[in-house]
């Protein structure tokens, strides 16, 4: 008796061997999938089918490894802040990055530039969720981290003092690249003036100063 399309199609998927990965390799394709559905469409718009389908998976093995749709998103924002932070530790690694904050900050600001980046953390602030503070937190407290190298650059054996301070310090211009980048075509139209890389560049560089200025009049 000859097999239905069904039947054929059950039997292929019985014979197919299954795709075994280590759960940390599946970890970050199920995140580079989300990646490539973010990229195309807001996260309000889409949903753990869209992201299963795109990362090729189960909508169970997602759930499996990030709980929640909102899970997947704090993963993949924590991931790419992880990456921020390991560029800035080895950037203030070499001679003299201290003397050149605007390079430091280009690294923020380029990263924010990037439409993934803001829709993940608007999505994020939105949703108002208590874990949402911990995937913003530059992942694993990085600017703490990042803070006690600056120190560490400045002071062979900082105080914690200084290190509070540097602390202090890099929040506020960490969260004014943040305000400026999700705010940018509303805050730029109170001086007049239209979004521009040019801008861009004027407000990095002014920030930078700032930073440096202070860290300076505090040794």
């Amino acid at each position: 008796m000859p097999r239905t399309p069904r039947q054929i199609v059950r039997r292929v998927a019985r014979t197919l061997p299954r795709r075994r990965r280590p759960p940390e390799l599946a970890r970050q394709e199920i995140l580079d999938g989300a990646e490539r559905v973010f990229a195309a469409s807001q996260p309000d718009q889409v949903g753990l089918k869209e992201v299963a389908r795109e990362a090729g998976v189960s909508h169970a093995l997602i759930t499996h490894y990030f709980g929640t749709y909102a899970g997947l998103i704090e993963a993949a924002l924590e991931r790419r802040l992880r990456k921020i932070r390991e560029v800035v530790l080895a950037r203030l690694r070499e001679p003299e990055a201290l003397g050149r904050p605007d390079e430091l900050l280009e690294i923020l600001f380029r990263t924010l530039q990037d439409p993934v980046h803001l829709r993940l953390t608007r999505w994020l602030l939105a949703s108002e969720r208590p874990a949402a503070s911990q995937a913003l937190g530059l992942a694993e407290r990085g600017l703490s981290q990042v803070s006690e190298q600056v120190a560490r650059r400045l002071a062979p054996e900082p105080g914690r003092g200084l290190i509070r301070e540097i602390e202090v310090t890099l929040l506020t211009a960490v969260s004014a690249a943040y305000g400026y980048a999700l705010g940018k075509h509303a805050l730029v139209g109170a001086i007049g003036r239209q979004p521009s890389r040019e801008l861009d560049d004027e407000v990095r560089r002014t920030l930078a100063a700032m930073v440096l200025g202070h860290i300076t009049a505090k040794l």
